[in-house]
């Protein structure tokens, strides 16, 4: 079932996107309406609600409204939901520069990961991915997640895999654990994945070519070898679509998954052996720092 759009909400959330990005020049009654594409009263009475709450404040001389205080409570208490998240902040901000990759921050439940935080690099692949974006573990995704789940899930998940491909996938779980981060690569037919985009943007979700593009795509994932590899060949060119490696928690459990999106550009093993290492350096120290409270400073990394 898909949920029905909320236009009020949508003009909420893009008013913060935008004011939050905006740095300190805010924007005006006209330019609000202009920007949400609504009538100056609706804006108004909007942003009398949300100046009363506190979530704006008014420059007086002016007349720009800006990012309010109560965010700020609001912001700190999301932040104790996410106390990795505090730790990798600034780490996250050092690595992209580091490696020209996009730095994507992943909490993780059981069913699904959620990008909770995100640095863009201008040399970074892939599209921007807003906070928020969940991606279910139905497979071959989570395929990274698994990795460093407990044996009874990763064998759940393990078991809804075709018995031809299981094995194999086995096999890369345990080179992924063992080496520190999990690879995937850019494998899925382009000329498929532009019709099923196609067919979103057109709002055809009544249609049965949706669920049967999906689930063909899905098919023909699961049975690419080398979507997620066993193993990167030095002298190999590959085009990475990600590289993760978990931060966790004292009892080893997940506290949040860091990602790696470069340049789209081949590239090759020892490359992408290089950026999972440093990456997967990152991560220990990070979780050091999660358990002992804390280590050495978990932003030192080798470039």
């Amino acid at each position: 079932m898909v949920p029905r759009p909320s236009p009020q909400t949508e003009r909420v959330v893009n008013l913060f996107e935008h004011l939050a990005g905006d740095g300190a020049r805010g924007m005006t009654l006209a330019e609000v309406s202009r920007h949400l594409s609504v009538h100056k009263a609706s804006c108004h009475s909007m942003l009398s609600a949300l100046l009363a709450a506190g979530w704006l404040l008014r420059d007086p001389v002016r007349k720009t409204y800006h990012l309010g205080p109560a965010l700020v409570r609001l912001g700190r208490e999301a932040a104790d939901q996410y106390p990795a998240l505090v730790l990798a902040r600034s780490v996250m901000v050092e690595l992209s520069a580091a490696t020209g990759a996009h730095c994507v921050a992943f909490s993780v439940s059981d069913d699904y990961s959620t990008v909770v935080d995100q640095v863009r690099s201008p040399h970074g692949g892939g599209h921007p991915m807003p906070i928020g974006t969940q991606f279910p573990h139905r497979p071959p995704y989570g395929a990274s997640t698994v990795v460093w789940a407990g044996p009874e899930a990763r064998e759940h998940w393990l078991t809804s895999l075709p018995d031809e491909v299981r094995d194999r996938y086995r096999q890369a779980i345990t080179a992924a654990r063992q080496r520190g981060y999990a690879v995937g690569l850019h494998l899925l037919p382009d000329l498929r994945l532009q019709e099923l985009a196609l067919i979103v943007r057109r709002a055809e979700v009544r249609s049965t070519r949706l669920s049967q593009l999906a689930q063909a795509l899905t098919d023909e994932l699961i049975h690419q070898e080398e979507w997620f590899p066993i193993s990167l060949a030095p002298d190999r060119t590959y085009e990475v679509s990600h590289i993760d490696s978990p931060i966790l928690d004292p009892e080893s459990h997940i506290a949040l998954m860091l990602s790696l999106v470069p340049s789209p550009e081949p590239m090759s093993g020892a490359d992408v052996t290089r950026l999972g290492e440093q990456l997967s350096s990152v991560t220990r120290q990070l979780s050091a720092a999660l358990t002992e409270k804390p280590p050495a400073p978990a932003s030192q990394f080798d470039a």
